[in-house]
């Protein structure tokens, strides 16, 4: 299983400013480009609930969602709710009736976590910059991100190191991180 988390993050390493949103400032054409171009390549989207519902699924693509608001996972045509205290990967991406190899994790805080910390985990971890941007008070990439701590630094507490970084516009780049031994 080939697993692929796509993030954008201003200076101050967070994604979403205090209501939650996604800054106007973080979106960028040459950053979604390639988020989008992770996403056409991957089998499902992997997401939380509240991504889910705030985002319309406009290209039609299988969504696997992370939720505590099912006992262990439903399908709703393109959707599989996924509770992964009761479940495993395995039965909920099994309702999707058909072989899946890639996933493409786009958040929240606690999904990036949950495929960090357990297995099967990241192949890569696609953790986009875009320079001059803060959000105070946002959101951070991982929920247990200590204060002051970047979400390359949780990576590299977690054994992952930058496979591959790179420039896709001034001052928005995308470091690819990874495990040596994938």
């Amino acid at each position: 299983m080939r697993i692929e988390a796509y993030v954008v993050a201003g200076d101050d390493d967070r994604y979403c400013d205090q209501s939650g949103h996604i800054p106007p400032a973080l979106k960028h054409d040459a950053e979604w480009t390639f988020f989008q171009s992770g996403l056409d390549r991957a089998d499902v989207s992997v997401m939380g609930r509240e991504g889910h519902e705030a985002n319309v699924n406009r290209k039609a693509r299988r969504r696997l969602v992370l939720t505590r608001s099912v006992s262990d996972c439903v399908r709703d045509g393109l959707v599989v709710y996924w509770n992964p205290a009761h479940t495993g990967l395995e039965t909920a991406l099994a309702l999707f009736r058909s072989p899946i190899s890639s996933l493409a994790v786009v958040g929240g805080q606690h999904v990036f976590d949950f495929f960090l910390r357990t297995a099967p985990s990241y192949f890569r971890f696609h953790l986009s910059h875009i320079a001059g941007v803060n959000s105070p008070g946002g959101r951070t990439v991982f929920p247990k991100q200590p204060a002051g701590a970047t979400a390359a630094a949780v990576l590299k507490n977690a054994d992952y190191v930058v496979m591959e970084h790179t420039i896709l516009a001034p001052g928005v780049t995308v470091s690819s991180w990874g495990k040596p031994d994938r």
